[in-house]
């Protein structure tokens, strides 16, 4: 793994929500979101309710970003990518956690509850206590 991956990735394990922006008539439309989970690659896990707005916003376009800031120390990453959107219980029960049953009157079962699975395509992460004003930046 590159050093500004494992930089993000290390920053992404010490915060709870981002700010999600997802693609509304060709303007951006953010949101903050809780994660999930954040695998190894990247790859960010979020679950939602599936009459939500932003679900029409991915199904037109699944270009989105994801940025956050720590103030205590100083650094953010944004990632630019894509979302993919899944229904099935294989998916829901490897995200699924009890404090999600607060959304989902069903719980698991809950037909409104979809996972989306945000996949980087560009990372940047800058470290402002060490110098860095300029952000890092990677293909992924």
């Amino acid at each position: 793994m590159s050093n500004i991956k494992s930089k993000t990735r290390d920053y992404l394990g010490t915060v709870k929500t981002v700010s999600l922006a997802t693609c509304m008539d060709d303007n951006p439309s953010c949101r903050i979101m809780e994660i999930q989970k954040v695998e190894d690659n990247l790859k960010i896990w979020f679950v939602t309710h599936k009459s939500s707005p932003k679900m029409e916003q991915i199904d037109k376009n699944n270009s989105a970003c994801i940025i956050s800031f720590n103030n205590e120390t100083f650094r953010d990453v944004r990632l630019s990518g894509t979302i993919e959107v899944f229904e099935d219980m294989e998916t829901k029960k490897y995200i699924w956690k009890e404090e999600l049953a607060a959304y989902f009157q069903d719980g698991i079962n809950d037909p409104e509850l979809t996972v989306l699975k945000f996949i980087p395509k560009r990372l940047e992460y800058r470290d402002m206590k060490s110098g860095g004003l300029l952000p890092e930046a990677e293909n992924v």
